[in-house]
């Protein structure tokens, strides 16, 4: 199973324990195409929501910030990511999620079959942190924590994602949120252990192409290749993990759909920046809007 999403989606609440990162990796091959991530508009008679996909990390050299969204990112009364920007770094946050995270009465070495504990050993080892450090954590912890670590190792930056830089481009807008940090861990710590275990699996073993994976996502992102965008994003974890696909994506969707609709009572312009994910397939939130019998457009 890909967990780059997966991966790429947690680094919104891990980039307080990134700092000082090396510089994010560069592209292997930049596209000669302009900049063109794809948007959606909602739109009524009074009620513009734009829709913007996001990467939670980037390689270096990707350009992707278009006139369009600009234009359309200066022209919103209100701004709206997964979480508050900053929140991640909030000191209760971090002990909050070391409550959830920390599972010392339940190591892994009980959890995990021999096979997978010394698979976890040999990428603890290069890494260069000992097992020992790991064992004590969740197994969506674990994931997590590895996934990032391998990111780091390759030379991403988890502060180079799409909402870092966009944030000071909406300085003294109003800027809301349709989730809290807390609530994704939450997410995360809720998942069966069966489940959490498999996410584990899959992150050991797919740790050492992390960085191709996303180095693929931020390339079909930048040029909008809506069918690519969907293969890496969604269709293999919603394939081969239903339950961590409904609870990662399915549920989250119609949280924020139902949302929108509310907002969408109202009037004004909004622009909506929230992980690629979540805006492309048959469960995504474009799609939820458009069988809510609201008008939904590409642009």
């Amino acid at each position: 199973m890909k967990t780059s999403h997966l991966l790429a989606s947690a680094l919104l609440l891990f980039t307080a324990a990134c700092k000082g990162a090396p510089g994010a990796q560069s592209l292997d091959t930049v596209s000669d195409l302009p900049p063109q991530p794809p948007m959606w508009v909602v739109s009524d008679a009074d009620s513009e929501i734009t829709l913007y996909p996001t990467i939670h990390i980037l390689p270096k050299d990707i350009t992707w910030k278009s006139d369009t969204m600009r234009e359309r990112l200066a022209a919103a009364d209100e701004v709206w990511f997964e979480i508050q920007p900053g929140s991640e770094a909030d000191p209760k946050l971090q002990q909050y999620v070391m409550s959830k995270a920390m599972t010392p009465d339940s190591p892994l070495s009980s959890k995990l079959t021999p096979e997978l504990y010394a698979k976890l050993e040999a990428q603890t080892a290069a890494l260069g942190i000992p097992v020992e450090a790991v064992d004590p954590m969740a197994p969506w912890m674990a994931g997590m924590t590895l996934g990032v670590m391998a990111l780091v190792k390759e030379g991403f930056d988890p502060g180079s994602g799409v909402e870092t830089q966009l944030t000071p481009m909406v300085a003294g807008k109003k800027v809301r949120a349709l989730e809290t940090a807390q609530s994704q861990i939450d997410m995360l710590a809720g998942l069966p252990d069966a489940v959490q275990i498999e996410f584990l699996r899959s992150a050991i073993e797919d740790m050492e192409e992390g960085a191709e994976m996303l180095n693929e996502m931020a390339r079909d992102w930048s040029v909008g290749d809506i069918d690519d965008m969907e293969e890496d994003l969604i269709e293999e974890t919603k394939a081969e993990a239903p339950e961590l696909f409904k609870a990662m994506f399915v549920n989250r969707n119609r949280n924020w759909a139902e949302q929108i609709a509310a907002e969408m009572e109202g009037s004004g312009t909004d622009f909506i920046a929230v992980g690629a994910g979540h805006l492309v397939g048959d469960d995504s939130v474009p799609q939820m809007l458009l069988d809510m019998g609201y008008k939904v457009e590409r642009l």
